[in-house]
């Protein structure tokens, strides 16, 4: 009980340094600048203190202990990382980074996530809108790169970590559902290594037909049908990122489904996901 009262207590008064932030924001420029001034002078004192506390507990080994020990109070932490006491490892501060840009991402329809950091390189996956070959997504690419390089200045590389395959299509309301995708109306797919590249897949849903292709190691779903005539496409020629109906040789591209023959024609995408190296999809 008394943890977690410390916990708000913390909570509390982070919330009361936020509006105190907020309220010298609003004042005369004048008194903002008085008042910020103040505020440096109060925060240097205290650095100058904390440093010199810090300095002394390291010269024991009792003492280290007992300063690894308070650091894991997040109060502590908290004020050991604002005055520069301690930094965060550059996972942290790019995790922060990511989460800066995800908006950003969003918008434009892709995601990011953060994979892994080993020394100077940081991994990211990228997702969505991002994960393309177009314009647009080297755009987004160049985003993220720009961003963590600019923010955590000793990472020097940003490479993009490549999955066996992973998902396409995936429109914003739904880009932050998670698991349990039954129970959020997803229906469980193939395993990815069931799907051979530039291979079409048929499934049945009910009374949907859907098309499964793997392209350029991402999946994406169509309903199995051509809007030309609506016969299945499962049979079709896969050249690139194309398909040609096997009925009357429609062409579509199969990263947007947009009709290369007739351009008033498109294949309807269902959402898609790779979780666990396991295909899911959105239908209806």
């Amino acid at each position: 009980m008394q943890q977690v009262q410390q916990e708000e207590d913390f909570e509390l008064l982070a919330r009361r340094v936020d509006e105190a932030a907020a309220a010298l924001a609003s004042l005369p420029d004048d008194a903002r600048a008085k008042a910020t001034e103040l505020k440096k002078a109060i925060e240097r004192f205290h650095a100058h203190a904390l440093r010199k506390l810090v300095r002394r507990l390291r010269e024991s080994e009792a003492g280290k202990a007992l300063l690894y020990e308070a650091v894991d109070d997040p109060a502590i932490y908290a004020l050991f990382l604002m005055h520069g006491i301690i930094k965060q490892d550059p996972a942290t501060r790019v995790s922060i980074v990511l989460e800066e840009v995800r908006p950003y991402l969003r918008s434009h329809g892709g995601d990011v996530e953060l994979v892994k950091v080993e020394g100077e390189a940081v991994y990211v996956r990228l997702h969505g809108a991002c994960s393309g070959c177009s314009l647009s997504a080297v755009t987004l690419k160049n985003a993220v790169e720009e961003a963590i390089r600019a923010r955590v200045p000793e990472i020097t590389h940003v490479l993009m970590a490549k999955d066996d395959v992973g998902s396409g299509y995936l429109p914003l309301n739904v880009i932050d559902e998670r698991p349990d995708l039954a129970a959020s109306g997803w229906i469980e797919g193939p395993g990815v290594d069931e799907l051979e590249e530039g291979k079409p897949m048929a499934l049945q849903h009910e009374d949907t037909p859907v098309l499964l292709v793997r392209v350029d190691g991402k999946v994406m779903a169509f309903r199995n049908e051509c809007p030309h005539m609506g016969m299945p496409l499962d049979r079709g020629m896969v050249e690139g990122v194309e398909i040609t109906c096997p009925w009357h040789g429609f062409r579509y591209d199969l990263s947007t489904g947009e009709c290369l023959t007739a351009p008033h024609v498109q294949l309807e995408p269902f959402p898609v996901r790779v979780e666990e190296r396991r295909v899911w999809i959105r239908v209806g």
